[in-house]
């Protein structure tokens, strides 16, 4: 049995899933391969040297090599049927930010399409009529960390984590309140945590000049490797997500795998994972939906930055969330492993 995994590998959601698919079939002993439309971006992992791309193999030389084929986006319709034509699984896991029109009738004919979260599997199930939709939430496939030491309440440590995020969720308001918040706050010290090539030049230049005002309290952290993050969210207290828009979640999960809780919107992915009072905090927002029915928050800054300044003053609510942290990750976990051990018919 040969898995062929096609996707975009860069620094994005849909690399990063199959990242945690090729980790997942290399513990069952399975073999398998990536493939993308063009050279991979380096994310500095081992898989970065085997992945193959169509100017050095085409997809249909790829594709009689593979037993079963996971795209992580809805993939072209003569794609599909080709690899249906030679008796290969097709399983279609898309990062629902990413879905373009025509793609009903292609998700449609799949063998099986995924949906990582709860919302996700209503979109696909009640609003699509897909009915080959199969829900296997997302695991970061991290040792699970809890925290025991308390919150140093004269140095409370925030990350901010926009990676791979374009700064679209970085408006002039949200910049503005954290702007104000920061230097009237001596206790808090805040890691912005950036990937240079994709975040607006102003926006990093922003906090810069913020880490000056504030004695450097506030740091700027380019291009951090992926082997690395997991120990930049540990040795942070709380994990700031101001995301107006997710795919299944891989920041929050992390934080949470590695003992750190967050405080984010109450919209999907974050609702599907983050407990009240147990692992970290959402804060009510407007949601609305693009034309292919995925939701993104209208955002009420204000009252993220409020909830911000509340953890600050008071970090004892921080304690209580890490005695509490990896609430239902053993679960998480064991239906990840499961559900596509089933789809990819390894039991």
């Amino acid at each position: 049995m040969r898995i062929g995994i096609y996707t975009h590998y860069a620094h994005c959601d849909a690399a990063y899933l199959s990242l945690r698919l090729a980790e997942f079939l290399r513990k069952q002993g399975v073999e398998y391969t990536i493939y993308s439309d063009t050279p991979p971006a380096k994310l500095f992992v081992a898989q970065d040297s085997s992945v193959v791309h169509k100017r050095v193999c085409k997809y249909t030389q790829w594709a009689r090599q593979c037993s079963a084929i996971i795209w992580t986006h809805p993939p072209k319709l003569e794609q599909l049927n080709y690899a249906k034509k030679m008796n290969v699984l097709t399983v279609i896991a898309p990062m629902w930010q990413d879905l373009v029109r025509p793609f009903r009738k292609v998700m449609k004919n799949a063998d099986h399409v995924i949906a990582l979260t709860t919302e996700c599997r209503e979109l696909f199930a009640s609003v699509y009529k897909f009915k080959n939709v199969t829900l296997i939430p997302f695991d970061v496939g991290l040792p699970v960390i809890k925290k025991t030491a308390a919150v140093n309440e004269r140095r409370i440590k925030i990350l901010l984590p926009w990676f791979d995020r374009n700064a679209r969720c970085a408006n002039s308001q949200f910049l503005a309140l954290l702007g104000y918040l920061l230097p009237k706050m001596p206790d808090a010290e805040l890691t912005v945590a950036i990937t240079s090539c994709r975040f607006a030049p102003c926006v990093a230049k922003f906090f810069q000049k913020l880490g000056q005002k504030t004695d450097s309290r506030v740091k700027l952290v380019r291009n951090v490797p992926l082997k690395n993050r997991p120990a930049m969210y540990t040795e942070h207290d709380l994990t700031l997500l101001p995301a107006e828009c997710d795919n299944y979640g891989v920041c929050g999960l992390t934080s949470i795998n590695c003992g750190t809780p967050i405080l984010s919107f109450n919209l999907s992915p974050q609702n599907d994972y983050v407990y009240p009072n147990t692992n970290g905090m959402l804060v009510k927002t407007t949601i609305d939906y693009d034309d292919n029915g995925v939701p993104h928050a209208a955002p009420d800054y204000e009252e993220l930055v409020t909830a911000l300044q509340a953890f600050i003053a008071e970090p004892w609510h921080i304690d209580d969330f890490n005695k509490k942290i990896n609430y239902n990750l053993a679960a998480r976990r064991k239906s990840f492993e499961l559900g596509w051990q089933t789809i990819l018919r390894l039991v």
